[in-house]
């Protein structure tokens, strides 16, 4: 693991102010899927949906998560962003040092930014040598126990990203898969016999199969290159609220 460089200037800016942890787990009933449904129809109002459908690019979203865990979507957003603007590819990513990642996001005054940009400069590293190269995507074909054997390997790959990570695959196939939703219904804690429960996947179906993938992003990037901070979570960030493997008060 790369030695830890202080982290210059922590002490003399302020870190953003503190809100409640908008990620924290939702309830499976009826009053939940309505707001969830209304919160995910704003977002989307803002992102256009791509030509085609496409499905999420996982090493993406972990890095969304690690970057705005208990922040708003936004911070997650332009984090990323300027990553792929400065780096030319995952691999230069892969062998920079911690501190150059925090100098790059300094000024977007994250909590614990140092920690953050470790943990994610070895989860990227630990996932190359796994795998000879940085894509999550084959999560996808891998059952529970595969997926949990990769997380036990990478243990960057703290339980909140795996989590996570888990969450985004089991929403994908609620909203994308050809075959019966029954099953993941169950895992999510819906009875599939309940109206109200098939007329929230019939809904959330319509709603994201023009994107193909759980966006990750709140609106366009602002060309201030501060966080865009006009919606609390993205649409992803918004349904993984529903899995019962997602974030509890203490």
């Amino acid at each position: 693991m790369t030695t830890k460089k202080k982290s210059r200037g922590a002490s003399d800016s302020p870190a953003p102010v503190a809100v409640p942890d908008p990620r924290e787990a939702l309830p499976q009933n009826a009053a939940s899927w309505k707001s969830t449904l209304a919160q995910l129809e704003e977002v989307l109002k803002d992102i256009p949906a791509p030509a085609e459908p496409k499905p999420n690019d996982l090493v993406e979203a972990m890095l969304h998560i690690h970057f705005a865990d208990g922040l708003q979507c936004g911070f997650g957003q332009e984090a990323r962003r300027r990553i792929a603007e400065h780096f030319v590819d995952r691999n230069e990513f892969r062998v920079t040092e911690a501190y150059e990642v925090e100098d790059l996001l300094k000024d977007l005054e994250m909590p614990n930014l140092f920690e953050r940009c470790s943990w994610v400069r070895e989860a990227v590293a630990q996932t190359y040598n796994d795998q000879n190269g940085v894509n999550l995507d084959f999560l996808r074909n891998l059952g529970v126990g595969d997926r949990a054997n990769f997380f036990q390997r990478s243990p960057a790959l703290r339980p909140q990203i795996a989590a996570f990570l888990n969450n985004v695959l089991t929403i994908e196939e609620l909203c994308f898969s050809d075959k019966s939703t029954s099953r993941v219904q169950l895992k999510l804690g819906m009875e599939p016999k309940d109206d109200e429960a098939n007329r929230f996947v019939a809904h959330l179906r319509t709603l994201m199969q023009p994107y193909g993938h759980l966006p990750l992003c709140v609106g366009k990037d602002l060309p201030s290159g501060k966080p865009n901070l006009s919606h609390v979570l993205s649409p992803a960030c918004i349904l993984t609220r529903l899995l019962p493997g997602a974030k509890k008060r203490a």
